[in-house]
């Protein structure tokens, strides 16, 4: 039967060290799970839940944390699903403000709005009433903007109740 040769003394950590070193080179790197995959973190001065609603509503002061995302109101209204998974985040106030920087994005995304609808599902936000929606220098304004988070689209519009007009301000970059 063969042996196998002995490996010098001196060499084995550098052998061991040079192998774990390709094999960390070799291993994808972890990114960051979505912010929609992310738990949801909620803060208020008080809340109310209803099981067999499957609802609970934080009063006061209320502020959600979702990975980079954060809303800030008086009131939120959230749906969950029987696993208590949200499914739905409605938020009213005066106004509502939201803020998030989308990963490797450089400009923070912020938006205002009397009302907010937030269909984690479809990762969409709705702002309802005064809405606005501020994208670094960019600004749409309506009575009613969608924001699909997932796609970076916008779509702007009157609300059934509302009259007001879209209003788009385009800062180009500079040269």
């Amino acid at each position: 039967m063969a042996r196998l040769p002995t490996p010098h003394p001196h060499r084995t950590p550098r052998l061991i060290a040079a192998l774990l070193l390709a094999l960390a080179a070799a291993a994808p790197a972890a990114e960051p799970p979505a912010d929609q995959d992310q738990p949801i973190q909620i803060e208020a001065d008080s809340v109310e839940l209803d099981e067999q609603q499957s609802t609970s509503l934080y009063l006061g002061n209320v502020i959600v944390v979702q990975g980079g995302m954060r809303i800030e109101a008086d009131r939120v209204l959230v749906a969950h699903d029987a696993t208590r998974r949200p499914e739905h985040v409605t938020a009213w106030g005066e106004p509502v403000r939201y803020r998030q920087r989308p990963t490797g994005d450089a400009q923070e995304h912020r938006a205002n709005a009397l009302r907010m609808e937030y269909d984690v599902a479809k990762d969409e936000i709705t702002l309802i009433g005064r809405a606005e929606l501020i994208q670094g220098d960019d600004r749409f304004s309506s009575d009613r903007i969608v924001y699909d988070r997932s796609q970076a689209q916008v779509k702007a519009g009157a609300s059934a109740a509302g009259s007001g007009r879209v209003r788009i301000t385009i800062i180009p970059d500079a040269k």
